[in-house]
């Protein structure tokens, strides 16, 4: 999607004021899907690890750790570290950590000439453990091994060692967010440990998402450090408003309007332009069909909108992928899933009425969905016509399913 510019603007004099080594905090004041969905579009293609009702420090390193162990190959980055400070060949290191004990391990790291109690000496240590027992390194092991240990600063120093591993790369971009509830004092607590974060390792971007309302109260008090960082960090996000998005729909000759709860969940969610494009598109091939729609039964269309609309949730961002070829097939041809969330093996179906109701269709879909019920998939099956027209009640449905098969995760 596209950032508007003058937040983009700003987002990219926060991340020069990074590179300078400034701890800088960027405080997306505004609806928080929408600033959500700016916060990873600028950060595109780095990882963003999205951090939902955080109420310690360690939950939110927790989160980033886990972000950065399964997108980097942290492996790599400890035995590139340990060769150079122990002035080794990679391949003298490989041979002698690629089966350490416990025991050669504690030999190795007598001989470290850097403190071998520092952050990235005991991050790496960890790694290389990890890999000699054949586990893989895990967030919370780290977060909690570090955090017992009287000689470390806990979840801090679980960034200051994955960084010191690797300072030119580019690690996960963090982003703090929040429920429609919060209690208070909730966000003056997240930006100080924000603040120490920041502090600790400023070249990694971070940010909290939080409502308008929310920031004129953490600002109310001048004197205070959190207030001060958020004035400092203050990136203004608005979203269209309901007239706005009304007049795109008559201009469009959508008469009537969609459902007013329709209209409001987008209006309320935060309505990013290409979002209102794409539903503006999508109530038009409902409304006014063109032949060329009538023949692609509408899927591309509702499609997309529905994928963006999960795009700017907090529960859903990242989750789904639309189009994605299974690994099974349907008869001559391999299965393909309009939207697919992977890791929860949840799929979405997007199906258009003149097309999906006719006899042999429905029983074509039918065979389909014992297909993925087969392989252990979820399948959730809407008309493209109430993506337009009952759109809270769809997205009620996923958020509940995607809960449901989260809380039954073993991950």
């Amino acid at each position: 999607m596209n950032v508007p510019a003058p937040v983009r603007t700003l987002l990219d004099w926060h991340q020069s004021r990074r590179a300078s080594g400034i701890p800088t905090l960027t405080t997306l004041a505004g609806p928080i899907n929408l600033a959500m969905r700016f916060w990873r579009s600028w950060a595109n293609p780095c990882p963003v690890a999205i951090v939902r009702m955080a109420y310690t420090l360690g939950d939110l390193a927790t989160t980033w750790v886990a972000n950065a162990l399964s997108v980097y190959p942290n492996l790599d980055h400890a035995r590139v570290w340990l060769a150079r400070v122990t002035n080794q060949s990679i391949a003298s290191i490989i041979q002698n950590t690629d089966r350490a004990t416990r025991y050669d391990l504690d030999q190795l790291w007598r001989l470290l000439p850097t403190d071998p109690h520092g952050p990235t000496a005991r991050v790496a240590r960890m790694i290389l453990a990890a890999h000699a027992t054949g586990a893989h390194p895990n967030a919370a092991g780290f977060v909690q091994e570090l955090s017992v240990d009287e000689r470390t600063a806990g979840p801090i120093d679980v960034f200051r060692g994955l960084y010191g591993l690797c300072p030119e790369e580019r690690w996960p971009v963090l982003l703090v967010t929040s429920t429609a509830e919060v209690q208070p004092g909730w966000f003056i607590r997240m930006i100080s440990f924000l603040e120490a974060i920041t502090t600790a390792v400023p070249e990694i971007p971070v940010a909290i998402a939080i409502p308008r309302t929310e920031y004129e109260t953490v600002v109310a008090d001048a004197s205070s450090r959190a207030g001060a960082m958020a004035r400092e960090g203050l990136v203004t996000i608005e979203g269209l408003v309901e007239s706005e998005l009304e007049a795109r729909l008559r201009e469009s000759g959508i008469i009537p309007l969609p459902a007013t709860a329709t209209l409001r969940r987008l209006i309320g969610d935060g309505l990013a332009d290409d979002v209102a494009q794409a539903f503006v598109e999508a109530a038009r091939t409902i409304r006014n069909p063109t032949p060329a729609d009538a023949e692609s039964d509408f899927r591309s269309v509702h499609e997309q909108f529905l994928f963006e609309q999960l795009e700017s949730l907090p529960e859903t961002a990242g989750l789904f992928r639309p189009n994605v070829v299974l690994p099974f097939r349907h008869g001559t041809k391999a299965l393909e899933a309009d939207l697919l969330a992977g890791q929860l093996k949840i799929v979405v179906e997007v199906d258009g009425g003149h097309y999906h109701l006719n006899p042999q269709q429905y029983r074509r879909d039918r065979r389909k969905d014992v297909l993925y019920q087969r392989h252990g998939y979820l399948v959730l099956r809407f008309l493209a016509e109430d993506v337009v027209e009952d759109l809270e009640t769809i997205l009620t449905a996923i958020l509940d399913v995607v809960s449901l098969r989260r809380g039954s995760s073993p991950t």
